[in-house]
């Protein structure tokens, strides 16, 4: 922030993080505000708010639309999450 003013630079990361919030929504994911996940029951995938902050929007779309081609969950993290968490959430997220 210069002078109280908020440079053009500055708010790069928000309109980053709404253009995100807006692709994940138009591909049907809703946000999971316990879990700070976002997800979609149909395609059987969670992104964590970390990975969604972490990637590239590019990498993101790749990443909802790819197949999995999995009967289960695909979770989308920074770090593996491990079984246990795998668990709970197919449980909590249906």
């Amino acid at each position: 922030m210069i002078g109280g003013i908020m440079s053009v630079r500055d708010s790069r990361p928000l309109r980053e993080a709404k253009m995100k919030k807006d692709i994940l929504r138009e591909a049907d994911y809703r946000y999971n505000f316990d879990r700070d996940i976002y997800f979609n029951r149909e395609a059987k995938k969670a992104f964590s708010l970390e990975f969604v902050d972490d990637t590239p929007e590019e990498e993101l779309v790749r990443r909802i639309r790819e197949s999995t081609g999995s009967a289960g969950w695909t979770f989308y993290f920074n770090s593996n999450p491990s079984e246990g968490v795998k668990r709970e959430l197919e449980r909590v997220l249906g």
